[in-house]
């Protein structure tokens, strides 16, 4: 959604919610306008199936974050050892050990981007696994609380926590997810 879109959505809804009530002009007959907000990210993560799975995930790369720590800390020790011995290292030892501390710094770079990726692609896979069931969730709480409008929370800039649907759905989903 472009930011003049968002800008205005979020506009004409501050317009109906300070006016007490919006309408819908149907042959001059006023029907009141029931209107929500929803942060989909947090509804989404917020459920205990989607804490257990980060969690999963978290677990499943541990191995490889602490590949990554002891690579750090690897650096760290030929760092104070370059610092601590430097006066009575040669200038041949000195660059061994410089070059050293900058292969472990390339290689802490490449396998924390590596992580970062899977662990990355891990959580988009989840979340698009998911995605189907949050659409459901959404769908009835909204017939449920006979919604009419439901914005997205990150184009609203101060919305009441009573309009607010997120913990609806996250509990919505919590039902769905136990069910299945």
């Amino acid at each position: 959604m472009t930011r003049f879109a968002r800008t205005l959505s979020t506009f004409l809804a501050l317009v109906m919610i300070a006016s007490g009530t919006a309408y819908a002009d149907t042959d001059n007959d006023f029907i009141p306008t029931r209107i929500a907000v929803l942060d989909w990210r947090a509804a989404l993560l917020g459920t205990d199936q989607a804490r257990d799975a980060f969690k999963a995930i978290r677990e499943a790369l541990s191995q490889d974050q602490q590949e990554i720590q002891t690579l750090a800390d690897e650096a760290k020790q030929l760092q104070a050892q370059l610092k601590k011995d430097a006066e009575i290292l040669s200038a041949d030892e000195k660059r061994q050990l410089s070059k050293d501390i900058q292969e472990k710094a390339e290689e802490y770079q490449f396998l924390g981007q590596r992580l970062q990726k899977e662990q990355r692609q891990r959580q988009e896979s989840y979340i698009r696994s998911v995605r189907p069931q949050l659409d459901d969730a959404v769908r009835q709480v909204i017939e449920a609380r006979k919604i009419d409008l439901l914005l997205d929370r990150q184009a609203v800039t101060f919305v009441h926590s009573r309009l607010d649907i997120t913990p609806d759905v996250i509990a919505q989903l919590n039902t769905m997810q136990v069910a299945r």
